[in-house]
């Protein structure tokens, strides 16, 4: 029996609003996600222009990735406070930032630095665009609205990958950035105008930060066990996603097997978030489909090195299509839970992000120790275990409890027109 979640307050909104609001969410996903690969295009052109080896170059989006792992929990606290419509602005609007400063750089030390404040202003904004979703639609249609945004991410990822490859390839890297950053802005200025949260839900527009919101989003086991549940599946993708080309590579397969892995590791999100949200809205208990799709992920790791020169591309768009299967269920949690305020969402999806972003870094670098001793087929089956193991963390939850609903804060300010 699942938890429906907190009843949000009754609402005159019309029922095109919240599609309204979804797409500008979806399109602050898009801008993110661009702007988090958009570089990599022209990483062959920052390495001449810098002195750089490739593998130093890639640096540039290890500390993208390592400022986004640590400011999910510090945004979610600032949407408690100032309220969602000004923090989705504000984190996207440092993104933008970040990736403008990056095209004036006159050394590789300042390209780090302003790709790490590019990465801080997405961590910012991740956290709570999933929060911002689920405040809409969280009584209907929950997960599809999640599998919806998250289709938008991989579609990011694509088009930072092979639209501005394009852009870079024509003009320069410093052009394609610059394009990456001014799409942000421009998503950060339509989120600052146009979002705006439920009617009478007044907390949404900015509340004081309390001990009890705290015990909410941070004291939460189920948060905590679905945080560890996503660790194995969460790392192991993006572990997959950026070494599987080096190891179509080396096994000498095919060029046009390798490309096409590659591509559909990321794309595959596409449909695999759509289908996950439709299901779980429709049929199948989310802790069900949660658990089932980490299995079959583990099961698509493990058959990367038994892939032969012609299906190399399947486990890759198995693994690409479970992760993200997995990952649109996986958001729906926080805002299922009745025992969780609306205004402190944010917050419980920025601790869960923060415990599986530890999995994006530990696994990639285990899989790069056993690689070296072992062998690929043993990193990849390491994968696969990590993956089948660690979801096992999600069968301790609390399987349709539901917790009090807390009583509406009294401290919430009464928005202004703009916020609500």
């Amino acid at each position: 029996m699942r938890d429906p979640g907190p009843v949000m307050p009754e609402t005159d909104d019309p029922p095109a609003t919240k599609w309204v609001m979804l797409a500008i969410v979806s399109a602050g996903f898009i801008a993110m996600t661009v702007n988090w690969f958009d570089i990599s295009t022209g990483f062959d052109a920052i390495g001449k222009e810098y002195g750089k080896a490739i593998p130093d170059v890639a640096f540039l989006i290890s500390i993208f990735v390592a400022a986004y792992g640590v400011l999910h929990i510090p945004g979610g606290l600032l949407a408690t406070k100032w309220g969602l419509r000004r923090t989705l602005a504000l984190g996207l609007a440092i993104e933008a930032l970040g990736s403008l400063l990056s095209a004036t750089s006159t050394s590789f030390a300042q390209l780090v630095v302003w790709r790490a404040v590019a990465g801080a202003g997405a961590s910012v904004f991740a956290a709570v665009g999933i929060a911002a979703v689920s405040i809409w639609f969280r009584d209907h249609r929950h997960a599809l609205a999640l599998g919806i945004s998250s289709a938008a991410f991989s579609v990011g990822t694509a088009l930072g990958l092979y639209a501005f490859a394009d852009l870079t390839d024509a003009t320069t890297w410093r052009t394609s950035v610059v394009a990456g950053g001014v799409l942000c802005l421009a998503v950060a200025a339509v989120s600052a105008v146009f979002f705006r949260v439920p009617r009478g839900a007044g907390s949404l527009a900015g509340v004081q930060i309390t001990r009890d919101g705290l015990r909410q989003a941070l004291f939460n086991k189920d948060i905590w066990l679905y945080g560890l549940a996503f660790f194995g599946a969460y790392g192991s993708y993006l572990g997959a996603s950026q070494l599987i080309s080096g190891y179509g590579d080396d096994r000498h397969l095919p060029g046009g097997q390798v490309g096409a892995a590659a591509f559909l590791i990321g794309v595959a999100g596409v449909p695999g978030s759509i289908a996950a949200g439709w299901l779980a809205d429709r049929y199948l208990s989310p802790r069900l489909l949660f658990a089932a799709g980490a299995i079959l992920e583990a099961v698509s790791l493990a058959c990367v090195p038994l892939s032969g020169p012609h299906t190399f591309w399947i486990p890759a768009f198995g693994v690409g299509f479970m992760f993200n299967f997995v990952f649109a269920i996986w958001q729906t949690v926080p805002g299922s839970m009745r025992g969780l305020a609306p205004e402190n969402i944010g917050t419980a999806v920025g601790l869960m992000l923060t415990i599986s972003a530890v999995g994006g870094f530990v696994l990639p670098w285990a899989f790069g120790l056993i690689t070296d001793g072992p062998g690929y087929t043993a990193a990849w089956t390491f994968l696969a275990v990590v993956s089948a193991v660690t979801v096992a963390f999600c069968l301790f939850t609390r399987a349709g409890s539901r917790a009090s609903v807390p009583a509406p804060d009294p401290r919430a300010t009464v928005p202004n027109p703009a916020e609500a």
